[in-house]
């Protein structure tokens, strides 16, 4: 988080400095906007020490305000847009589109072209190999037609809810009730891991809040033409940090999925339920543990036994 919001304060100052020209004598023309600051430093001798303390009271406060907001960011950028006409105009708009998109990967196949023989033809499979990878990876970020999981409008949110469906398809977990108790029975290095990379994806998400709040700063540089040079470098810093977010999501829910794939055993070891026996029966029995966790097994049906953990047993 430090070094996009330093560069945000950084790119007003430098704002602030070219409105004034050469830069000497910067509290010697008033303005509204730096009136207070040119008062507070003109104050001997404590009048440095008060500015340099309003600064960091800024920055920290701003730091505070960076980091609060960076959840409902991605919220956002995941598709919650809201019930509003407009909202829901758009959000089918881009939920048809995605839909296409996956049907399009789901159905994709590509025969080398007719004449390619010897070395042509691997090399043409040598290519479209990495095409072939792109497709399978961006098909993976879809929930599946079968799942009951909907699409949302966004790649971020298809991305983020393909790994609730990739549970639910393979193990039967529900996400929605067994992350936190997941999480919790994973061992200290393994969830640090987990934490670093979430931390990851949000430390993303407040570089392109600070990139589109930079856009702000255009109000205080002259000219029209160096004004709408900071906004197109602003759009440019946006769309780039957006890829970069939609990268870290993609990382983040690789990495989740492989942390189910190898510790979801200590999941049913933590709560006390037996793991599945087979591969086949996996399914169910994460349908039964999440039903448990959720209290809404059905009224009559069989008892779901537990196998505490020994007070010494370390494996759970």
């Amino acid at each position: 988080m430090g070094g996009p919001l330093l560069l945000f304060w950084l790119a007003g100052a430098l704002a602030v400095v070219w409105r004034r020209g050469s830069g000497k004598g910067l509290c010697r023309l008033p303005e509204r906007h730096t009136d207070v600051l040119c008062t507070i430093a003109a104050q001997r001798p404590l009048g440095p020490i008060l500015w340099a303390a309003a600064a960091t009271a800024v920055i920290v406060m701003s730091a505070w305000a960076l980091s609060a907001s960076a959840g409902f960011a991605l919220e956002i950028l995941a598709g919650r847009w809201g019930t509003s006409k407009i909202a829901l105009a758009y959000t089918r708009h881009r939920i048809a589109r995605h839909r296409a998109r996956r049907s399009d990967l789901a159905t994709w196949r590509q025969t080398p072209p007719a004449g390619l023989n010897g070395e042509n033809l691997d090399a043409w499979h040598s290519q479209n190999g990495w095409r072939a990878t792109r497709r399978r990876a961006a098909y993976a970020r879809y929930p599946r037609m079968t799942d009951s999981h909907h699409l949302l409008p966004t790649s971020v949110g298809n991305a983020l809810v393909s790994v609730s469906a990739e549970a639910r398809r393979t193990y039967g977990l529900d996400l929605a009730v067994c992350w936190d108790p997941f999480v919790k029975a994973l061992e200290a290095p393994v969830r640090s891991e987990l934490t670093v990379a979430a931390t990851r994806v949000f430390a993303r998400v407040q570089g392109l809040v600070c990139a589109a709040g930079a856009a702000l700063w255009a109000a205080v540089i002259p000219g029209v033409l160096p004004r709408l040079l900071w906004v197109a470098v602003c759009v440019l810093l946006v769309w780039g940090a957006h890829r970069s977010i939609r990268a870290g999501v993609d990382a983040y829910c690789r990495h989740v999925a492989s942390l189910f794939a190898i510790h979801r055993v200590r999941l049913y070891r933590a709560l006390g339920f037996t793991p599945p026996a087979t591969a086949q029966a996996e399914a169910d029995c994460g349908a039964t543990l999440s039903a448990v966790l959720s209290r809404s097994l059905p009224t009559g049906s069989d008892p779901v036994p537990y196998e505490w953990a020994s007070p010494g047993d370390s494996s759970a």
